[in-house]
Protein backbone atom coordinates (compact mmCIF):
# COMPACT_ATOMS: atom_id res chain seq x y z
CA UNK A 1 0.00 0.00 0.00
CA UNK A 2 1.69 3.08 -1.18
CA UNK A 3 0.85 6.63 0.40
CA UNK A 4 -1.31 7.76 -1.66
CA UNK A 5 -3.65 5.18 -1.39
CA UNK A 6 -5.76 6.63 1.64
CA UNK A 7 -5.96 10.39 0.26
CA UNK A 8 -7.34 9.30 -3.48
CA UNK A 9 -9.50 6.39 -1.94
CA UNK A 10 -10.49 9.41 0.62
CA UNK A 11 -11.60 11.48 -2.75
CA UNK A 12 -13.11 8.62 -4.55
CA UNK A 13 -15.34 7.93 -1.62
CA UNK A 14 -15.74 11.83 -1.84
CA UNK A 15 -16.95 11.49 -5.21
CA UNK A 16 -19.29 8.35 -4.97
CA UNK A 17 -21.36 9.39 -1.94
CA UNK A 18 -21.14 13.10 -3.36
CA UNK A 19 -23.49 11.41 -6.49
CA UNK A 20 -25.95 9.59 -3.82
CA UNK A 21 -26.33 12.42 -2.25
CA UNK A 22 -26.73 15.03 -5.11
CA UNK A 23 -28.87 12.73 -7.52
CA UNK A 24 -30.89 10.55 -4.67
CA UNK A 25 -31.36 13.61 -2.45
CA UNK A 26 -31.59 16.66 -4.43
CA UNK A 27 -31.88 16.27 -7.93
CA UNK A 28 -34.25 13.21 -8.89
CA UNK A 29 -37.33 14.22 -6.15
CA UNK A 30 -36.53 18.21 -8.21
CA UNK A 31 -37.51 16.60 -11.55
CA UNK A 32 -40.24 14.42 -9.78
CA UNK A 33 -41.18 17.96 -8.25
CA UNK A 34 -41.64 18.98 -11.89
CA UNK A 35 -43.11 16.45 -13.72
CA UNK A 36 -45.49 15.58 -10.99
CA UNK A 37 -46.14 18.50 -8.87
CA UNK A 38 -49.31 16.90 -7.19
CA UNK A 39 -48.17 13.52 -6.95
CA UNK A 40 -44.60 13.80 -6.37
CA UNK A 41 -44.51 11.93 -2.80
CA UNK A 42 -45.86 9.10 -3.62
CA UNK A 43 -43.61 9.21 -7.57
CA UNK A 44 -40.73 9.33 -5.16
CA UNK A 45 -41.42 7.12 -2.80
CA UNK A 46 -41.98 4.46 -5.39
CA UNK A 47 -39.23 4.85 -7.42
CA UNK A 48 -36.48 5.71 -4.24
CA UNK A 49 -38.20 1.88 -2.71
CA UNK A 50 -37.27 0.09 -5.98
CA UNK A 51 -33.78 1.86 -6.50
CA UNK A 52 -33.50 0.21 -3.29
CA UNK A 53 -34.76 -2.66 -3.65
CA UNK A 54 -32.50 -3.63 -6.50
CA UNK A 55 -29.42 -2.21 -5.09
CA UNK A 56 -30.02 -5.66 -2.63
CA UNK A 57 -29.75 -7.91 -5.79
CA UNK A 58 -27.05 -5.65 -7.56
CA UNK A 59 -24.39 -4.92 -4.88
CA UNK A 60 -23.06 -8.59 -3.37
CA UNK A 61 -23.39 -9.46 -7.39
CA UNK A 62 -21.32 -6.55 -8.50
CA UNK A 63 -18.79 -7.21 -5.65
CA UNK A 64 -19.02 -11.52 -6.50
CA UNK A 65 -18.23 -10.47 -10.44
CA UNK A 66 -15.34 -8.79 -9.39
CA UNK A 67 -14.11 -11.11 -7.30
CA UNK A 68 -13.93 -13.75 -10.05
CA UNK A 69 -12.51 -10.88 -12.65
CA UNK A 70 -9.18 -11.66 -14.41
CA UNK A 71 -7.68 -9.26 -16.12
CA UNK A 72 -4.22 -7.63 -16.82
CA UNK A 73 -5.60 -4.57 -14.93
CA UNK A 74 -6.40 -6.62 -11.67
CA UNK A 75 -9.51 -7.94 -10.81
CA UNK A 76 -11.29 -4.73 -9.74
CA UNK A 77 -9.95 -1.70 -11.96
CA UNK A 78 -12.23 -2.54 -14.43
CA UNK A 79 -15.59 -2.86 -12.95
CA UNK A 80 -14.42 0.60 -11.11
CA UNK A 81 -13.69 2.34 -14.36
CA UNK A 82 -17.03 0.69 -16.30
CA UNK A 83 -19.00 1.63 -13.80
CA UNK A 84 -18.01 5.17 -13.84
CA UNK A 85 -18.20 5.65 -17.51
CA UNK A 86 -22.19 3.73 -17.79
CA UNK A 87 -22.96 5.94 -14.42
CA UNK A 88 -21.78 9.41 -16.20
CA UNK A 89 -23.56 8.07 -19.84
CA UNK A 90 -26.56 7.06 -18.08
CA UNK A 91 -26.49 10.34 -16.00
CA UNK A 92 -26.64 12.59 -18.97
CA UNK A 93 -29.67 10.75 -20.40
CA UNK A 94 -31.38 11.00 -16.69
CA UNK A 95 -30.28 14.70 -17.43
CA UNK A 96 -32.73 15.01 -20.15
CA UNK A 97 -35.59 13.35 -18.85
CA UNK A 98 -38.59 15.55 -18.14
CA UNK A 99 -41.75 12.34 -17.43
CA UNK A 100 -41.74 11.12 -14.10
CA UNK A 101 -41.55 7.39 -16.11
CA UNK A 102 -38.62 8.67 -17.68
CA UNK A 103 -36.34 10.09 -14.61
CA UNK A 104 -37.76 6.85 -12.77
CA UNK A 105 -35.83 4.73 -15.51
CA UNK A 106 -33.24 6.79 -15.52
CA UNK A 107 -32.40 6.44 -11.98
CA UNK A 108 -33.08 2.72 -11.73
CA UNK A 109 -30.11 2.71 -14.60
CA UNK A 110 -27.84 5.60 -12.52
CA UNK A 111 -28.00 3.59 -9.32
CA UNK A 112 -27.24 0.25 -10.32
CA UNK A 113 -24.19 1.48 -12.13
CA UNK A 114 -22.73 3.23 -9.27
CA UNK A 115 -23.13 -0.12 -7.39
CA UNK A 116 -20.74 -1.31 -9.88
CA UNK A 117 -18.35 1.52 -8.71
CA UNK A 118 -19.01 1.31 -5.07
CA UNK A 119 -18.90 -2.55 -4.45
CA UNK A 120 -15.16 -3.38 -6.12
CA UNK A 121 -14.01 -0.43 -4.56
CA UNK A 122 -14.91 -1.59 -1.04
CA UNK A 123 -12.78 -4.23 -1.87
CA UNK A 124 -10.17 -2.51 -2.40
CA UNK A 125 -9.60 -1.89 1.06
CA UNK A 126 -10.03 -5.35 2.39
CA UNK A 127 -7.77 -6.64 -0.91
CA UNK A 128 -4.42 -4.20 -0.19
CA UNK A 129 -4.89 -2.58 3.40
CA UNK A 130 -2.93 -4.28 5.69
CA UNK A 131 -4.15 -4.87 9.28
CA UNK A 132 -2.41 -2.54 11.26
CA UNK A 133 -3.37 0.30 8.97
CA UNK A 134 -6.91 -0.82 8.73
CA UNK A 135 -8.41 1.52 11.17
CA UNK A 136 -6.36 4.83 9.83
CA UNK A 137 -7.71 4.14 6.23
CA UNK A 138 -11.20 3.59 7.32
CA UNK A 139 -10.93 6.29 8.24
CA UNK A 140 -10.02 8.05 5.17
CA UNK A 141 -12.55 5.90 3.42
CA UNK A 142 -15.72 7.19 6.19
CA UNK A 143 -14.50 10.73 6.32
CA UNK A 144 -14.53 10.86 2.52
CA UNK A 145 -18.05 9.48 2.16
CA UNK A 146 -19.65 11.94 5.25
CA UNK A 147 -18.02 14.96 3.20
CA UNK A 148 -19.46 13.72 0.07
CA UNK A 149 -22.78 13.17 1.16
CA UNK A 150 -22.52 17.06 2.01
CA UNK A 151 -20.79 18.61 -0.42
CA UNK A 152 -23.14 16.55 -2.83
CA UNK A 153 -26.45 17.77 -1.38
CA UNK A 154 -25.18 21.56 -0.71
CA UNK A 155 -24.05 21.88 -4.46
CA UNK A 156 -26.73 20.02 -6.06
CA UNK A 157 -28.90 21.91 -4.12
CA UNK A 158 -27.19 25.31 -5.57
CA UNK A 159 -27.35 23.79 -9.58
CA UNK A 160 -31.21 22.48 -9.16
CA UNK A 161 -32.09 25.25 -11.53
CA UNK A 162 -29.38 23.80 -13.98
CA UNK A 163 -30.55 20.12 -13.83
CA UNK A 164 -28.46 19.29 -17.46
CA UNK A 165 -25.67 21.25 -16.32
CA UNK A 166 -25.46 19.43 -13.09
CA UNK A 167 -25.71 16.20 -14.53
CA UNK A 168 -22.82 16.64 -16.80
CA UNK A 169 -20.78 17.88 -14.46
CA UNK A 170 -21.15 15.21 -12.09
CA UNK A 171 -20.74 12.27 -14.62
CA UNK A 172 -17.58 14.37 -15.63
CA UNK A 173 -16.24 14.22 -11.77
CA UNK A 174 -16.68 10.46 -11.25
CA UNK A 175 -15.46 9.63 -14.06
CA UNK A 176 -12.00 11.47 -13.84
CA UNK A 177 -11.90 10.84 -10.27
CA UNK A 178 -12.03 6.64 -10.52
CA UNK A 179 -9.75 6.69 -13.32
CA UNK A 180 -7.40 8.69 -10.95
CA UNK A 181 -7.74 6.37 -8.65
CA UNK A 182 -7.17 3.30 -10.69
CA UNK A 183 -3.95 5.15 -12.45
CA UNK A 184 -3.25 5.94 -8.80
CA UNK A 185 -3.42 2.54 -7.83
CA UNK A 186 -2.53 0.27 -10.31
CA UNK A 187 -3.32 -3.95 -9.35
CA UNK A 188 -0.98 -6.34 -9.28
CA UNK A 189 -1.41 -8.70 -12.54
CA UNK A 190 -1.02 -11.98 -10.49
CA UNK A 191 -2.88 -11.86 -7.46
CA UNK A 192 -1.93 -14.00 -4.97
CA UNK A 193 -3.08 -16.98 -3.57
CA UNK A 194 -7.03 -17.02 -2.37
CA UNK A 195 -9.16 -19.08 -0.22
CA UNK A 196 -12.72 -19.39 -1.61
CA UNK A 197 -15.88 -20.49 0.74
CA UNK A 198 -19.58 -20.64 -0.88
CA UNK A 199 -22.12 -18.04 0.28
CA UNK A 200 -24.08 -20.63 2.47
CA UNK A 201 -20.78 -21.16 4.31
CA UNK A 202 -19.77 -17.46 4.13
CA UNK A 203 -22.80 -16.53 6.24
CA UNK A 204 -22.21 -19.46 8.51
CA UNK A 205 -19.42 -17.65 10.10
CA UNK A 206 -20.76 -16.84 13.52
CA UNK A 207 -18.78 -13.17 13.62
CA UNK A 208 -19.58 -12.63 10.25
CA UNK A 209 -23.37 -12.33 10.94
CA UNK A 210 -22.99 -10.55 14.46
CA UNK A 211 -21.43 -7.69 12.57
CA UNK A 212 -24.07 -7.84 9.93
CA UNK A 213 -26.97 -7.49 12.49
CA UNK A 214 -24.84 -5.15 14.69
CA UNK A 215 -24.40 -2.86 11.58
CA UNK A 216 -27.66 -3.05 10.72
CA UNK A 217 -29.57 -2.15 13.92
CA UNK A 218 -27.66 0.87 14.17
CA UNK A 219 -28.15 2.09 10.95
CA UNK A 220 -31.84 1.05 11.49
CA UNK A 221 -31.61 3.30 14.99
CA UNK A 222 -30.11 6.48 13.29
CA UNK A 223 -32.14 6.24 10.05
CA UNK A 224 -35.68 6.41 12.51
CA UNK A 225 -34.56 9.76 13.66
CA UNK A 226 -32.44 11.62 10.71
CA UNK A 227 -35.59 10.39 8.14
CA UNK A 228 -37.67 12.66 10.28
CA UNK A 229 -35.61 15.18 11.17
CA UNK A 230 -37.77 17.56 9.52
CA UNK A 231 -40.62 16.68 11.31
CA UNK A 232 -39.02 16.51 14.44
CA UNK A 233 -37.93 19.92 14.71
CA UNK A 234 -41.27 21.69 13.58
CA UNK A 235 -42.38 19.58 16.64
CA UNK A 236 -39.75 20.43 19.11
CA UNK A 237 -39.61 23.98 17.91
CA UNK A 238 -42.69 24.95 16.33
CA UNK A 239 -41.60 26.76 13.48
CA UNK A 240 -43.13 25.96 10.43
CA UNK A 241 -41.48 24.00 7.44
CA UNK A 242 -39.47 26.99 5.77
CA UNK A 243 -38.13 28.05 9.03
CA UNK A 244 -37.58 24.35 10.44
CA UNK A 245 -35.80 23.24 7.11
CA UNK A 246 -32.95 26.29 7.28
CA UNK A 247 -32.97 24.70 10.95
CA UNK A 248 -32.32 21.10 9.80
CA UNK A 249 -29.63 22.59 7.18
CA UNK A 250 -27.60 23.83 9.85
CA UNK A 251 -28.15 20.01 12.42
CA UNK A 252 -26.68 18.18 9.62
CA UNK A 253 -24.04 20.39 8.93
CA UNK A 254 -22.74 20.54 12.34
CA UNK A 255 -23.54 16.12 12.48
CA UNK A 256 -21.38 16.31 9.58
CA UNK A 257 -18.49 18.11 10.96
CA UNK A 258 -18.43 15.61 13.87
CA UNK A 259 -18.79 12.57 12.22
CA UNK A 260 -15.50 13.72 10.27
CA UNK A 261 -14.01 14.52 13.74
CA UNK A 262 -15.16 11.25 14.84
CA UNK A 263 -13.61 9.55 12.10
CA UNK A 264 -10.41 11.55 12.21
CA UNK A 265 -9.92 10.68 16.13
CA UNK A 266 -10.49 7.27 15.78
CA UNK A 267 -8.03 7.30 12.66
CA UNK A 268 -5.44 7.79 14.87
CA UNK A 269 -6.54 5.68 18.19
CA UNK A 270 -7.82 2.58 16.65
CA UNK A 271 -5.59 -0.05 16.66
CA UNK A 272 -6.58 -3.00 18.17
CA UNK A 273 -9.72 -4.06 20.27
CA UNK A 274 -11.88 -3.37 17.43
CA UNK A 275 -15.09 -4.37 19.52
CA UNK A 276 -14.33 -2.30 22.41
CA UNK A 277 -14.00 0.54 20.09
CA UNK A 278 -17.20 -0.32 18.41
CA UNK A 279 -18.96 -0.58 21.69
CA UNK A 280 -17.46 2.88 22.50
CA UNK A 281 -18.74 4.46 19.52
CA UNK A 282 -22.34 3.19 19.83
CA UNK A 283 -22.29 3.93 23.49
CA UNK A 284 -21.66 7.76 22.42
CA UNK A 285 -24.40 7.28 19.67
CA UNK A 286 -26.72 6.23 22.23
CA UNK A 287 -25.96 9.90 24.81
CA UNK A 288 -26.86 11.48 21.82
CA UNK A 289 -30.23 10.00 21.70
CA UNK A 290 -30.70 9.96 25.12
CA UNK A 291 -29.68 13.82 25.15
CA UNK A 292 -32.47 14.22 22.54
CA UNK A 293 -35.24 12.23 24.58
CA UNK A 294 -34.34 14.30 27.33
CA UNK A 295 -33.82 17.42 26.50
CA UNK A 296 -36.62 19.12 24.57
CA UNK A 297 -36.06 21.59 22.33
CA UNK A 298 -33.38 22.66 20.08
CA UNK A 299 -31.25 21.93 22.09
CA UNK A 300 -31.43 18.67 22.68
CA UNK A 301 -31.73 18.42 18.87
CA UNK A 302 -28.28 20.08 18.80
CA UNK A 303 -26.17 17.74 21.34
CA UNK A 304 -27.69 14.73 19.60
CA UNK A 305 -26.14 15.61 16.20
CA UNK A 306 -23.06 16.81 17.23
CA UNK A 307 -22.73 14.13 19.82
CA UNK A 308 -24.23 11.53 18.25
CA UNK A 309 -22.22 12.75 15.41
CA UNK A 310 -19.26 11.82 16.68
CA UNK A 311 -19.57 8.80 17.79
CA UNK A 312 -21.10 8.06 14.30
CA UNK A 313 -17.30 8.94 12.77
CA UNK A 314 -15.45 6.71 15.61
CA UNK A 315 -18.21 4.04 14.70
CA UNK A 316 -17.49 3.77 10.68
CA UNK A 317 -13.88 4.35 11.35
CA UNK A 318 -13.74 1.11 13.84
CA UNK A 319 -16.83 -0.89 12.68
CA UNK A 320 -15.07 -0.99 8.91
CA UNK A 321 -12.04 -2.62 10.10
CA UNK A 322 -13.66 -4.74 12.19
CA UNK A 323 -15.82 -5.52 9.12
CA UNK A 324 -12.30 -6.81 7.24
CA UNK A 325 -11.28 -8.51 9.94
CA UNK A 326 -14.24 -10.55 10.16
CA UNK A 327 -14.32 -11.37 6.68
CA UNK A 328 -14.72 -15.38 5.72
CA UNK A 329 -12.46 -15.95 2.74
CA UNK A 330 -9.42 -13.62 0.99
CA UNK A 331 -11.02 -15.30 -2.15
CA UNK A 332 -14.82 -13.60 -2.06
CA UNK A 333 -13.64 -10.23 -0.53
CA UNK A 334 -16.24 -8.43 -3.44
CA UNK A 335 -19.05 -10.41 -2.45
CA UNK A 336 -18.49 -10.75 0.88
CA UNK A 337 -18.69 -6.73 1.56
CA UNK A 338 -21.14 -6.24 -0.29
CA UNK A 339 -23.49 -8.61 1.79
CA UNK A 340 -22.25 -6.69 4.54
CA UNK A 341 -22.91 -3.29 2.37
CA UNK A 342 -26.75 -4.91 2.83
CA UNK A 343 -26.57 -3.92 6.40
CA UNK A 344 -26.64 -0.48 5.88
CA UNK A 345 -29.38 -0.64 2.44
CA UNK A 346 -32.01 -2.56 3.76
CA UNK A 347 -32.30 -0.48 6.85
CA UNK A 348 -32.87 2.48 4.93
CA UNK A 349 -35.20 1.26 3.12
CA UNK A 350 -37.23 -0.27 5.99
CA UNK A 351 -36.72 2.78 8.50
CA UNK A 352 -39.54 5.32 6.67
CA UNK A 353 -42.02 2.64 6.71
CA UNK A 354 -41.39 1.75 10.52
CA UNK A 355 -41.65 5.12 11.35
CA UNK A 356 -44.21 5.98 9.65
CA UNK A 357 -46.33 3.31 11.25
CA UNK A 358 -44.69 4.35 14.50
CA UNK A 359 -46.15 7.68 14.38
CA UNK A 360 -49.21 6.38 12.83
CA UNK A 361 -49.98 4.34 16.26
CA UNK A 362 -48.77 6.74 18.58
CA UNK A 363 -50.47 9.64 17.53
CA UNK A 364 -47.47 11.74 15.75
CA UNK A 365 -45.16 11.18 19.40
CA UNK A 366 -42.16 12.11 17.43
CA UNK A 367 -40.69 10.98 21.19
CA UNK A 368 -40.97 7.30 20.13
CA UNK A 369 -38.66 7.46 17.16
CA UNK A 370 -35.86 8.10 19.46
CA UNK A 371 -36.73 5.37 21.48
CA UNK A 372 -36.87 3.25 19.07
CA UNK A 373 -33.67 4.17 17.94
CA UNK A 374 -32.06 4.20 21.14
CA UNK A 375 -33.67 0.12 21.55
CA UNK A 376 -31.72 -0.35 18.28
CA UNK A 377 -28.47 0.95 19.35
CA UNK A 378 -28.85 -1.61 22.17
CA UNK A 379 -29.37 -4.10 20.65
CA UNK A 380 -26.29 -3.70 18.14
CA UNK A 381 -24.47 -3.11 21.37
CA UNK A 382 -25.35 -6.63 22.69
CA UNK A 383 -24.47 -8.30 18.96
CA UNK A 384 -20.76 -6.62 18.66
CA UNK A 385 -20.32 -7.47 22.36
CA UNK A 386 -20.30 -11.67 21.15
CA UNK A 387 -18.04 -11.13 18.37
CA UNK A 388 -14.70 -13.03 19.19
CA UNK A 389 -12.30 -11.46 16.37
CA UNK A 390 -10.39 -8.68 17.90
CA UNK A 391 -7.83 -7.56 15.04
CA UNK A 392 -6.48 -10.49 12.97
CA UNK A 393 -5.40 -10.63 9.26
CA UNK A 394 -8.32 -12.67 7.21
CA UNK A 395 -6.91 -15.90 5.92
Amino acid sequence: MNRRFPWSLLLASLALNAMYAAVAGVLVPAQIAVASPGNKEIHLAVVMAASSLLTMVIHPWAGALSDRTQSRWGPRAPWILAGAIGSAAALLALGQAQSVLMIALGWLIVQPLLNVVEAPLDAVMADRVPEPHRPRVSAFYGGGAALGLAIGAGAAGMAVAQIGAAYTTLGIVLVVVMTGFVVMNPEHRTPAPRTTRAPRLAWADRDFRLVFAGRFLLVLGHQLVMGYLLYIVMDRTDRDAEEAGRLVTLLVGAHIAAVVAGAVIAGRRVRQHRVRWVLGATAVIATGLVCALVWPGLGGLVLYAVVAGAGRGLYLTADLALMLDVLPSSGDHGRDLGVLGLASIVPQTLAPAIAGLTLVLTGNAYGMLFVLAITGVALSTLCISRVSVQASSTP
